[in-house]
């Protein structure tokens, strides 16, 4: 099988050959259908998130069950159509007990992949870009009839992280207005959130004009180029002081602190963009007097899978529409070219 490897931080990945891994009891072997192409790993190429290498990484993956092992047979058979929903957990500390294994503290590392040559490849976090993959159970979902395959990688990680800003970090309710600052996959998707909760107005914010009109589509009733206008200043006016929830959804520091000033008094600030170990800076100390809470997004629950599973099966939100180009594995430097470039929606690299 093939497997894409990130030697160096800034250099592009090389496609190398690898034995077929082999599974224990409670794991599947999933022939991979597609892999998104995700900011996230995005930030391991470029060095923001720290990851031993070589290293194959991706996350956002969906395929079919090739092999299923003895302890989880009553729960999937050879065939079936799934995605990989959750991250590795230890499954005994304080969080995981509690249902909120995103915030795992004692994360076991996957195993790695051997290079037919003999040597051994790390896999960061699921290490996606790869034909096929051997997961424990419990981070793999079945998916609902009629959804696209392929389509269903980016249900995974941006749209079900999107959900658990909207719904657990924000606590959306019908009728608070709302801003989302940056319309990539994350949000675009919490925009469709934001819709479904009843939130309005939802205003939107981009540099680029091809984004803002996704994000009208989405369900964005306002929208702010920020290469034109002050997005602090131009949602203050729309709004009359300040949104009640705001997002930010780049991982970048200035559009971080754009959401906090954003705000209005009693309102919660979430960054769902991954920031990393970087300086943040808030530039107005005065939100600790106008009891604005900060929230930050840790990946997505179990249970948050599960909920959208059953809205893409209910059709409350579009998967279809959110995937504006694929990739063949073979392509996958250009997939993260284009990722930061800004030309796509979401993109996906198709293994097999």
């Amino acid at each position: 099988m093939k497997a894409a490897v990130l030697h160096k931080v800034h250099d592009p990945m090389t496609i190398e050959d690898f034995d077929m891994p082999k599974i224990s009891a409670d794991e599947v072997l999933i022939k991979v259908k597609a892999c998104g192409v995700c900011h996230t790993d995005y930030k391991v190429i470029e060095g923001r998130i720290q990851s031993r290498l070589p290293a194959i990484i991706g996350h956002e993956v969906s395929g079919s069950i090739e092999e299923v092992g003895s302890g989880q047979r009553g729960a999937f058979k050879p065939g079936d159509a799934v995605i990989v929903g959750t991250r590795y957990r230890c499954g005994h500390c304080q969080y995981c007990i509690a249902g909120r294994e995103n915030l795992c503290r004692s994360r076991p590392n996957p195993s790695s992949l051997t290079r037919t040559d003999g040597k051994e490849i790390y896999r960061w976090n699921v290490g996606g870009f790869a034909q096929y993959l051997a997961l424990p159970g419990y981070m793999v979902f079945k998916l609902p009839e009629g959804l696209s395959l392929d389509e269903a990688s980016i249900v995974g990680c941006r749209m079900t992280t999107a959900y658990n800003a909207v719904k657990n970090s924000a606590e959306i309710k019908p009728g608070d207005s709302a801003l989302v600052i940056g319309c990539g996959g994350v949000g675009l998707n919490t925009i469709q959130f934001l819709r479904c909760f009843g939130a309005f107005p939802i205003i939107a914010v981009d540099v680029l004009e091809q984004k803002l009109e996704a994000a009208k589509k989405f369900g964005a009733t306002h929208v702010i180029n920020a290469s034109t206008d002050d997005p602090v200043k131009a949602v203050r006016d729309l709004t009359d002081g300040g949104v009640s929830k705001a997002f930010e959804a780049l991982g970048n520091v200035k559009t971080s602190d754009q959401i906090i000033q954003a705000t209005r008094p009693g309102g919660t600030a979430t960054i769902i963009g991954g920031l990393g170990k970087v300086p943040f800076t808030i530039s107005d100390g005065s939100f600790t007097m106008q009891e604005i809470k900060i929230a930050g997004v840790a990946l997505r629950r179990p249970t948050d899978v599960i909920e959208v599973l059953q809205m893409v099966r209910d059709k409350r939100v579009d998967v279809s529409g959110l995937v504006s180009k694929r990739y063949r594995f073979e392509e996958i430097n250009d997939a993260f070219h284009d990722l930061e470039a800004g030309t796509n929606l979401m993109g996906i690299t198709v293994w097999n």
